[in-house]
């Protein structure tokens, strides 16, 4: 059995591995600073998944917020991964479903998510559980302006 629950300040040492496995790699210290900041605010949620033994099997980063360009919140997904020990259980598509029931919960009428160009298999999921491509996403860094 998986179970879904909100982070709490002692997951940072386990989920400082699974970002690094996204490609993002810290040490624990820092991903306790950001998660520390995403437990402390209103409109950002973490949620691990769990499996029936209490291992940490993967997070998603929720975040939410009024735009100007639309009538109700928009909420996106920051981060979603699975340990690699456990893609192929449900555990991705049980995040995706309790991120998005928060984000109805909190008035958002849509869920998004952005995703490198060369995860394909990443694709192939989001496809899956209902996401569709609607934009093309640039960015710049703000370092040295």
């Amino acid at each position: 059995m998986i179970s879904v629950r909100r982070a709490t300040h002692a997951d940072a040492e386990v989920l400082a591995p699974l970002l690094g496995a996204l490609g993002y790699p810290a040490e624990p210290a820092a991903v306790a600073a950001r998660l520390g900041a995403l437990l402390g605010s209103t409109r950002d949620a973490v949620l691990v998944a769990e499996g029936a033994e209490g291992g940490v099997l993967g997070v998603l980063a929720l975040h939410w917020g009024a735009l100007l360009h639309l009538a109700e919140p928009m909420a996106r997904i920051g981060s979603l991964v699975v340990a690699e020990g456990a893609r192929g259980r449900g555990v991705g598509a049980l995040l995706v479903r309790e991120a998005a029931a928060l984000a109805r919960a909190e008035g958002c009428s849509a869920l998004e998510l952005t995703t490198g160009m060369r995860r394909h298999a990443a694709h192939a999921f989001y496809a899956a559980q209902g996401f569709t491509w609607t934009s093309l996403r640039f960015g710049r860094s703000l370092d040295g302006d």
